[in-house]
Formats: structure tokens, C-alpha cells, sequence
């Protein structure tokens, strides 16, 4: 399966934000080491998951098949990788699906389980599964933030996504959001971002709503978890100019009800080129496992300093 190689795609491309380092191409697949470097922090130590969930959506478009929509299974598993480790990317076809699909899959060396599984398909009836319209209210409160993680980081020396999350709890539910395209510094910063000359890499779509969708499962639960599955949907391709808005709410618990060990979320991406009649561009759910070890590093680095305790109460 050859990936055709794409100049101006900000991941792989003439200057990849993702080291790569290629290990054999063959009729069959592709084998890539890659290098996890800080620039692709998420939580204190480890990579963003939207960094490589996005790595697959841009192996499936570099293949060019199969066209949208398509329907995506993230399965994140393994060991865990953290910043510094190295990792070998396979792009291979999926030859026991009865239908096209590119399997995309990254492993830490000596792990046997993938750290992360991807199975990219059609979706043609995805418009019959679309959610109902954008839940937003008014009264929303802005979410703390990392310094210098991938997506939320206010403080980085590489380009970063630099998004600020915000909850509303009007109707009853933590319902999280977050804009792309409603400041004037996002038309210069998706220049860092592109997959082509004038196209939003689907890199930063996943990115966002991993991390917009992890924030309403832990506004239900207080407990910060790391991404086990994510099922994503993607219509069309969007424009780097497209103003967008990312919505997500809690849909459960796993677990004891007192001590739940996951965390599922739902969300749509919704393009506002018309306000009025917001247009769902992409939708999908996950489910997190949670980590004490991570709501406890949360509370230590979120910025401003003092901003989680209106969410744990003052006693943490």
C-alpha cells in the first residue's frame, strides 16, 4: 500500500512536525520509525493522542482511500510511550474487512499489543447518524489550561493549537467547548497546520475533539483518564478559514458509580460559515480510563495556578 508523499502536510510532509524515519515500503504496506518528541506533549511527560490519531488520518489520506466520509476505530492499548520514546508506524489494507480499509498501527518496540490501532473505512450513510443540534447555551466558564501541551498549551516554544476550553452547565450538563477560527490570530496560526495549500489537517480536528470530549467526561467524574477508544467521523474535508466549534458532553460511567474506572464522551465538530445553521463537518464518542496519577499532575501544572478548585473544591 503506498502512501504518496504530500509537501504540505504539517505532519509528514518537506518539514514534518513528527520525525519519521522510513523502514520498509513494500506492495503490501509501509513500516516508519517515529520520534516522540516534547512539541507533541499532552499531558506532563506523554504525547498527545491527537498527534497520533492524526498520524493515521494523514496515512489514509496519503493512500487516497477510501474517500469521504469515512468512519474511524481508534484503539490505544500497550505499555504507553512517553516523550523520547520511538515508536514503528504500519500502514497496511485490512485484508480480512469485506470492504476497502487502511489498518494504521503504531508500536512501542518490544509491546506486542499496538500503543495505538486505527481501522479507517466508508461511511456512507454517516449524514443518517449525525447528532442532533449544537447543545451550547449561554453560560459558560473558561477550563484551566497546560503549559505546553500540543493542544492547550498557552506557553510553548514550537506552534501549538492553543485552545481554551470552556464548560457550560445551563441545562443541567457539563457540556465543553471550544471555537477554531472566531480570533483573528487563528487565521495565521492553521498556517502551521495544513494538510494541503488551503485545507485544515485532520490532525487538528482529531486533536481538539480528543481533548474537548476528554473535558465533559471529566467534568462528570472530577477524575482525569487517558483515551482507550475513540470512534470518529469525518464528512468532508475543512478549509483552513472554516470557523469552527467543537461540543462535547459526558454520555456515562463504567465502573463502580463511586469510583468509576472509565469515562465516555460524545461530540460534534460543527463548521459556523453560517451561524444560523451550524454544519456538522465530523462526530464520534470515546471512552477514557482513569488515572488517579493524572488528576493529581493536573492539579500541580493547570494555569492559572489556582483555576481547578472551583472543579475539585478548595480541599482538592
Amino acid at each position: 500500500m503506498l502512501l504518496e508523499h504530500n509537501p504540505y502536510s504539517f505532519l509528514t510532509g518537506d518539514d514534518p512536525f513528527l520525525p519519521i524515519f522510513p523502514v520498509e515500503v513494500t506492495s503490501e504496506g509501509t513500516a516508519e520509525e517515529i520520534l516522540f518528541e516534547p512539541r507533541h506533549e499532552g499531558f506532563v511527560g506523554i504525547p498527545h493522542g491527537g498527534i497520533a490519531m492524526g498520524l493515521c488520518l494523514d496515512a489514509w489520506r496519503r493512500v487516497g482511500a477510501p474517500l469521504y466520509p469515512v468512519s474511524v476505530r481508534f484503539r490505544f492499548g500497550g505499555s504507553g510511550i512517553t516523550i523520547g520514546d520511538r515508536a514503528l508506524f504500519t500502514v497496511e489494507e485490512d485484508r480480512e474487512s469485506s470492504e476497502p480499509c487502511v489498518l494504521a498501527k503504531i508500536t512501542k518496540p518490544g509491546d506486542k499489543t499496538p500503543y495505538l490501532r486505527a481501522e479507517i473505512r466508508s461511511a456512507p450513510d454517516a449524514s443518517r447518524e449525525i447528532p442532533s443540534e449544537n447543545p451550547l447555551g449561554p453560560d459558560l466558564r473558561k477550563l484551566p489550561y497546560y503549559r505546553n501541551c500540543f493542544v492547550c498549551g498557552h506557553h510553548r516554544i514550537e506552534p501549538g493549537l492553543q485552545r481554551r476550553f470552556a464548560v457550560d452547565q445551563s441545562n443541567g450538563v457539563h457540556v465543553v467547548s471550544t471555537g477554531w477560527g472566531d480570533v483573528s490570530d487563528d487565521g495565521d496560526r492553521s498556517k502551521f497546520f495544513l494538510f494541503g495549500k488551503k485545507e485544515l489537517h485532520p490532525a487538528v480536528l482529531i486533536s481538539i475533539f480528543d481533548e474537548n470530549t476528554a473535558w465533559a467526561g471529566f467534568m462528570l467524574t472530577r477524575s482525569a483518564g487517558l483515551s482507550v477508544r475513540v470512534e470518529f467521523t469525518l464528512m468532508r474535508p475543512v478549509a483552513s478559514n472554516e470557523r469552527l466549534l467543537f461540543v462535547s458532553q459526558p454520555t456515562g460511567i463504567r465502573g463502580n458509580p463511586k469510583a468509576p474506572r472509565f469515562f465516555l464522551a460524545a461530540g460534534t465538530i460543527y463548521s459556523m460559515a453560517d451561524p444560523g445553521r451550524p454544519e456538522p463537518v465530523a462526530y464520534g464518542k470515546g471512552e477514557w480510563v482513569i488515572m488517579d496519577q493524572y488528576t493529581a499532575q493536573i492539579k500541580e501544572n493547570l494555569l492559572p495556578s489556582s483555576d481547578w478548585e472551583w472543579i475539585f473544591g478548595k480541599d482538592g
